[in-house]
């Protein structure tokens, strides 16, 4: 005679618990955004305290601190107080910038609009303009004031 099998008390296998899509749809949007969040937190640094380490403002400083015209038009320690705008390019031994900043001296405030290259040697100034509290506007490099529409000065002084 066949005895039967002896009944084994197996144990019903444990479903695992799991997140469904939930993780894999957070990685994938995470490394979706992540050039994004890079980007905007190398921007962030630049306009706190990187534009303070570039060659070409720290060469823009010197001439803002330096330069009798620029003391003329905003005053004796006249500082870099914020960039408006900022343009870079780059290619293999050459990098060209262009930016305008904000100044503010003992007379007022001023915009500084300043193209520069950076090759071998180091950064060199291109052009750099600056428009006084006044609505003036001199060229730094040449130490020229550019003629303008001077209806403004003779307005205010009247």
């Amino acid at each position: 005679m066949v005895m039967p099998a002896p009944a084994s008390p197996s144990q019903p296998y444990a479903q695992k618990r799991g997140h469904g899509c939930l993780w894999g749809c957070l990685i994938a949007v995470l490394l979706l955004s992540l050039p994004f969040l890079l980007a905007g937190g190398y921007g962030a640094w630049f306009l706190a305290s990187g534009y303070k380490q570039d060659p070409v403002l720290r060469v823009v400083g010197e001439l803002v601190r330096e330069d009798g015209m620029a003391q003329q038009a905003l005053g004796h320690g006249a500082v870099i107080t914020g960039m408006e705008d900022n343009y870079f390019s780059w290619m293999p031994g050459r990098s060209d910038n262009a930016y305008e900043v904000t100044l503010e001296g003992p007379k007022g405030q001023g915009h500084l609009a300043v193209t520069a290259h950076s090759g071998v040697g180091g950064p060199r100034l291109d052009s750099a303009i600056l428009t006084g509290p006044d609505g003036r506007r001199y060229d730094l490099l040449k130490h020229l004031l550019l003629p303008g529409d001077d209806s403004r000065v003779i307005e205010r002084s009247i």
